[in-house]
């Protein structure tokens, strides 16, 4: 029998890192393979990174080839210059993950 590879991802991220429907109430939010890490999960780059971190451990994502700066905008101290041109921000969702994870390897950058 295959794995559920969608139903293990979005398991684990919702027992690990749920997201309440309202602030102070109990209900959480059922995740999507269409969620993003921006706009849905609202991760900053550092929390972007830990939660990817966690997960490529957890799924023995190989991901060597994973390239940050394509997902998340970064800040840039005021004496250090941003790269020019500015990088095209991309969504990163759960669908790529749940992929990753199928496939054992980061499939995009």
């Amino acid at each position: 029998m295959d794995r559920d590879y969608e139903a293990e991802v979005i398991g684990y991220i919702m027992a690990r890192y749920p997201i309440r429907k309202r602030r102070f109430k109990p209900e959480i939010q059922q995740v999507t393979k269409e969620w993003t890490l921006l706009d849905d999960f609202q991760f900053v780059p550092e929390d972007a990174h830990d939660f990817l971190s966690d997960l490529f451990a957890h799924f023995d994502i190989e991901h060597s080839n994973f390239d940050g700066r394509n997902y998340f905008e970064y800040e840039y101290p005021v004496w250090q210059k941003r790269p020019m041109p500015e990088p095209e921000i991309k969504p990163l969702t759960v669908a790529m993950i749940i992929e990753s994870a199928k496939a054992g390897r980061w499939l995009y950058d």
